[in-house]
């Protein structure tokens, strides 16, 4: 019984001993590794957004199905900014009988840039893309259940940075910044299409976003914005 408990004792101690003596990356190889990802994001954010495009380009639609946005953008019920971005409606289910054209059923995809300030904290810019379902009524109300997306962050420190050099001396730094990969929920958005009973090309939408976000000191946490986004569509 010993000798069969001491294996994997053994397996252990080999495991934290290379753990122990496993060689730390310098800060410049960290520092390369984070700006590897946020490429390899960017190309993949680049090439939703192109592939989208070409293909509502590409498609006949019974109304226009490009828009963009802008407007509100608030972090956390305090940190105020806004908001600018592009709507595209990949699919959309008309009601008949209606004139002009009246949709109750719709898939769309969203790419948005938001910037917001926490004041004596950060400043920050998120790009998220997102992908999801509304429903609109034949008056013109509309409801956008849970919306699935990602994205990226980038934070400054709003403030001053100091550092102490080789002498022990306090001096001026760079501006601290964290750059990472989120996850981007809309949770639910409320809003009103103008398209549904006048010929004006706009809707606008109120929601309630949540995404993770990873501040300067590295902890993880859950935050809420409440975007408010004016939509005009592209003729």
């Amino acid at each position: 019984m010993a000798a069969a408990n001491s294996v994997p004792i053994a397996i252990f101690a080999k495991l934290q001993a290379k753990l122990r003596y496993a060689p730390r990356k310098s800060k410049n190889e960290r520092l390369h590794a984070i700006r590897y990802k946020i490429l390899k994001m960017k190309k993949l954010i680049l090439f939703i957004f192109l592939f989208t495009v070409k293909v509502g380009f590409s498609q006949e639609s019974i109304r226009p199905v490009h828009g963009i946005t802008l407007g509100y953008f608030n972090d956390r019920f305090g940190s105020h900014g806004m908001r600018a971005g592009y709507d595209y409606t990949f699919y959309e289910k008309t009601r008949s009988g209606y004139d002009p054209i009246n949709v109750s059923h719709a898939f769309l995809l969203k790419v948005n840039l938001s910037f917001f300030r926490h004041p004596r904290a950060d400043l920050s810019f998120v790009l998220n893309v997102s992908c999801g379902y509304r429903y609109t009524t034949k008056y013109g109300l509309m409801v956008e259940p849970l919306h699935f997306g990602f994205g990226g962050m980038h934070s400054f420190l709003d403030g001053k940075t100091y550092e102490v050099d080789n002498n022990g001396n306090v001096i001026s730094g760079k501006r601290g910044y964290s750059t990472f990969v989120l996850p981007y929920f809309q949770v639910l958005g409320l809003g009103y299409d103008f398209r549904q009973k006048t010929n004006i090309p706009l809707s606008f939408v109120a929601s309630i976003d949540a995404y993770s976000q990873r501040n300067i000191n590295t902890k993880a946490w859950l935050r809420l914005a409440t975007p408010i986004s004016l939509t005009y569509y592209l003729k």
